[in-house]
């Protein structure tokens, strides 16, 4: 069972990690995530938003708006 992702966080998201206020974005339509190296595995239909924090690094998933 695939556990559901966390809610879109806005257009500043905070990290989950250190809580800095910020990340990079990229949105994945297909597949899973692969942090830390960011690589998409896979071809079911599956959007996220991949989150990476601008300070420590640390990536996250988030799910899209409808």
């Amino acid at each position: 069972m695939i556990e559901p992702l966390p809610p879109f966080s806005g257009d500043t998201p905070r990290c989950t990690k250190c809580g800095h206020e910020g990340a990079c974005t990229e949105y994945r339509a297909y597949g899973d995530c692969g942090h830390p190296a960011d690589v998409v595995i896979g071809w079911t239909p599956n959007p996220r938003l991949c989150r990476t924090c601008r300070r420590c690094g640390h990536g996250w998933d988030e799910a899209t708006l409808d």
